[in-house]
């Protein structure tokens, strides 16, 4: 076998060294997405937590539920306070986001694109419901949210009170704001009762 030449020993040496430079940016890129997701993660847990302690509120974490025989729904959140159950979903995205509260998907402007994104209020919504569903309770006694990034804007119509979509930042206004709503406080036992059923229906608690 002939040794390269000098030409082709520079054009081997850019051709790995753009490989490199490429394969490098993947994993910047998604190191970057996932570190952003675990931030926010991170920060709503912290939120969540304090809130839930200064209140006497329980808070679950990573809780699953079953969809249907064969899937089942993730939950970031579950914060069960003397007047509702909430169920909360961490949403890590920055843009401007539009649309309408029963859209299939939204619309996501940044500075370099506009592109579509599965409306993370649906998913909320649906969780939300099978939620309600185990327990067999009204679901005016369940409240979804959606947390995003701080830099992001919200543009979205149409949402029912029962549904919100909050920026990290204004989550405990929002929690208290809804909690300040005249509605009459639940009963001890039925508190405990809601408790109980969350953990038998958890998957992460009973593998069922």
């Amino acid at each position: 076998m002939k040794p390269f030449t000098l030409g082709q020993q520079i054009y081997l040496s850019f051709l790995i060294g753009g490989g490199l430079i490429v394969i490098g940016l993947i994993v910047f890129l998604f190191y970057r997405n996932f570190l952003k997701k675990r931030r926010l993660k991170q920060s709503v847990y912290h939120t969540l937590y304090r809130y839930a302690n200064f209140n006497d509120y329980l808070l679950l974490n990573d809780y699953r539920v079953h969809i249907d025989s064969e899937n089942v729904g993730d939950i970031d959140h579950v914060l069960v306070t003397d007047k509702f159950i909430y169920i909360i979903h961490d949403f890590p995205i920055s843009g401007l986001i539009t649309g309408k509260y029963n859209d299939e998907q939204l619309i996501l402007s940044t500075k370099k694109e506009d592109k579509s994104i599965l409306n993370p209020l649906n998913y909320n919504r649906n969780l939300t419901k099978r939620v309600a569903l185990f327990n067999d309770l009204d679901n005016s006694f369940l409240k979804g949210i959606v947390v995003i990034n701080d830099d992001s804007v919200i543009d979205i119509s149409d949402i029912p009170s029962q549904f919100s979509i909050v920026q990290r930042s204004g989550l405990k206004k929002l929690l208290k704001e809804i909690e300040d709503e005249e509605v009459k406080p639940f009963k001890e036992d039925t508190i405990v009762n809601f408790i109980n059923q969350l953990n038998r229906i958890n998957v992460n608690g009973d593998k069922q």
